[in-house]
């Protein structure tokens, strides 16, 4: 099978954008010289498949495939980058992947756009990285002895839970004059206090994680179980029932994103308790975690009245979205009268893949 017999089973795609895909595939086998990789351009098939429509072996080193394997079908769990940048449009560099002949590669992956700039497809390069793999931790095993990296990782341990400790207790002095001023305000000062001692007691709860861990990943399930305890005693309103439900396997990000992450929940969860149960006495908020290998997705759902489509968007909104562009990721919405699902995607960084 060849690139034009596929393009053609792929209805979805415009005249134009076929031949867009075929102007890339044009320069596909010089670029797999000159990158000594494997290339190859996917197009989407559906939620979670792709389907390869070209690919070119590297005639200057040897490739990693015995075959032709254009036509073949690609999935997200095997190469979540592929269809991480399907979906988002964003380049993705130094994804783990799986080949359709179950070899570990690395994968840089850039989507290939139409002239509306519309991803049509993606363009991947890929490396073997089994061997280097291998390679890398009999080094490591050989060349730091096993005393010295106990002695310095419990130095560097006991530091880190220090720092964390101190910043955590000066955010909570912070956070407690803020809810000083709080009581002193008229209603919307107060408001704007209010959410801004939600965001420092947000970044407390990950301090404290460190300082009790004392290592730089954190299960984001677990610290967002603390958060939502913390954001129903904030938010508390006696004559409404709002439930909060955390659930998800355990996840770990390094702490930078954690803090990105936690925020952005933060404020989805908020803009829930503000907005989405207004003349209701009771509703339902759930966070979702799930993680693909290397592609986190949180979801932030409610059952509530839904989004109100000309309401301006807030400052929390705003700081979401600026978020989630430092994630490198996106956020999704789907709103009705049932309630709003938020999603938000991004790539974990590679300090703490597995």
């Amino acid at each position: 099978m060849n690139t034009l017999s596929c393009l053609e089973d792929l209805h979805h795609l415009s005249l134009s954008q076929k031949e867009r895909i075929i102007e890339v595939a044009h320069t596909l086998q010089l670029t797999a010289d000159i990158a000594k990789s494997d290339m190859f351009i996917d197009c989407s098939l559906s939620e979670d498949k792709a389907m390869i429509v070209a690919q070119a072996q590297p005639a200057t080193v040897s490739s990693l495939y015995k075959r032709n394997i254009i036509g073949e079908t690609a999935t997200e769990q095997n190469e979540p980058g592929v269809f991480f940048s399907l979906r988002t449009g964003n380049p993705i560099t130094n994804s783990r992947g799986i080949t359709q002949e179950c070899v570990i590669v690395q994968q840089d992956i850039v989507p290939i756009f139409d002239n509306k700039g519309t991803t049509i497809g993606v363009l991947i390069r890929e490396r073997d990285i089994s061997e280097e793999m291998m390679t890398n931790k009999r080094v490591e095993e050989l060349l730091v002895p096993k005393e010295n990296v106990d002695r310095e990782g419990t130095v560097k341990s006991l530091i880190q839970k220090e720092i964390h400790h101190r910043v955590k207790n000066n955010l909570q002095i912070i956070s407690s004059l803020l809810r000083l001023q709080t009581r002193r305000a008229h209603s919307e000062v107060s408001d704007i206090l209010q959410d801004s001692v939600a965001r420092i007691e947000t970044i407390s709860i990950i301090h404290d994680y460190l300082a009790q861990g004392g290592i730089e990943a954190v299960n984001i399930v677990l610290v967002m179980e603390r958060a939502a305890d913390m954001l129903l005693s904030l938010a508390y309103v006696p004559e409404k029932e709002i439930s909060l439900f955390v659930k998800g396997e355990p996840t770990f990000l390094p702490s930078n994103q954690a803090t990105f992450v936690l925020l952005i929940v933060n404020e989805l969860v908020q803009n829930c308790l503000k907005h989405a149960f207004e003349q209701r006495k009771s509703g339902k908020i759930s966070i979702t975690v799930i993680c693909r290998k290397q592609i986190a997705n949180i979801t932030v759902e409610d059952n509530g009245r839904g989004i109100i489509e000309d309401k301006p968007a807030s400052l929390g909104l705003q700081l979401v979205h600026t978020l989630a562009a430092e994630l490198n990721g996106i956020l999704s919405t789907f709103s009705s009268e049932d309630g709003t699902k938020m999603t938000l995607t991004f790539p974990i960084a590679k300090a703490v893949m597995l």
